[in-house]
């Protein structure tokens, strides 16, 4: 069951109040103080910006004053990214190798024993994650070897079918940009 847009509020809220001494530590991860419990108990860039894409799909069906304190905390965002730039590609660019090498390993995990499909709603978060830290970082940089070799491994054995995370996500995650959320891969 997917977490109410209420603790997505809180946990991105609680996210922002961190970020600035988060990005001034060596964490690459970092448990997050004031977290719900239906939610990432860690914080990073990655999952920032997959709170922040959840939230923004959402953001019509938030009561008044919670739309409200999204564009307030939004636009907090957008201020933190313009003002700490140089530490927030620093950030993406680390999480980016670790996501990577997560991705990569699940990806061997799966082709050496194939039921370890069933995880792979969870798993794939580590894709969509390495996906928007290289947006962060712009458009000179390229994914590292290992997601492309991963993603080729996988293109193998996918399954195209059905958005594999709650619905309200699917509008956040176009199937072009996105196809490994639009499938499953086969459990044989």
């Amino acid at each position: 069951m997917p977490p109410p847009p209420e603790a997505r509020l809180a946990w991105f809220e609680s996210a922002l109040d961190e970020l600035p001494a988060f990005l001034l530590s060596p964490d690459v991860f970092r448990p997050l103080l004031r977290s719900p419990a239906s939610l990432p108990q860690d914080l990073s860039l990655g999952a920032l910006l997959l709170a922040l894409d959840a939230l923004d799909a959402g953001a019509e069906r938030l009561p008044p004053a919670d739309q409200t304190r999204w564009s307030r905390l939004r636009g907090r965002w957008e201020t933190e990214r313009s003002r700490r730039r140089a530490a927030i590609e620093r950030k993406a660019q680390a999480e980016l190798r670790q996501r990577s090498n997560l991705w990569r390993a699940y990806i061997a995990d799966l082709r050496e024993t194939p039921r370890e499909a069933g995880r792979y709603a969870h798993e794939v978060r580590h894709r969509v994650a390495a996906d928007r830290l290289l947006e962060t970082l712009g458009p000179s940089t390229s994914a590292p070897p290992e997601v492309a070799a991963a993603d080729a491994s996988l293109r193998g054995r996918f399954i195209t079918g059905a958005f594999v995370w709650e619905p309200l996500l699917e509008k956040a995650y176009r199937r072009d940009r996105f196809w490994f959320l639009y499938g499953r891969p086969s459990a044989s």
